[in-house]
């Protein structure tokens, strides 16, 4: 009889243990699906942004090329000083420095011409 129980010991022993090899198995797989996912999740989350930035860059370089000959708007204050517009500079100067200045703000902006 000692040896019969020794033998559903070792039984029940292996039993346990196949048992427990399969639970870890299973949540090695489980890790592994989970792993894969949010790597897919953070390569099209990356992509996706990629996207964002590269058509925002885009935008950006498009609105400084329109703005290649504008003059800045520092310059724009510092002129309409009186002692500027009285002494050294005709209206048909402020109105086209006027123009390009609200032009380049508007180009900015996104705003229309309107």
């Amino acid at each position: 009889m000692g040896k019969e129980v020794l033998f559903a010991f070792a039984i029940w022993g292996l039993g346990l243990c196949a048992g427990w090899m399969a639970a870890e198995w299973k949540r090695d797989s489980v890790e592994l699906v989970a792993e894969r996912a949010a790597g897919i999740a953070a390569d099209r989350a990356r992509d996706q942004l990629q996207g964002v930035a590269s058509e925002s860059a885009r935008q950006l370089e498009n609105k400084l090329e329109e703005l290649k000959g504008a003059i800045p708007a520092g310059i724009r204050a510092e002129l309409e000083k009186p002692v500027f517009s009285n002494d050294c500079l005709s209206g048909d100067y402020f109105r086209l420095y006027n123009a390009a200045s609200e032009n380049a703000e508007r180009t900015l902006s996104g705003k229309s011409k309107n």
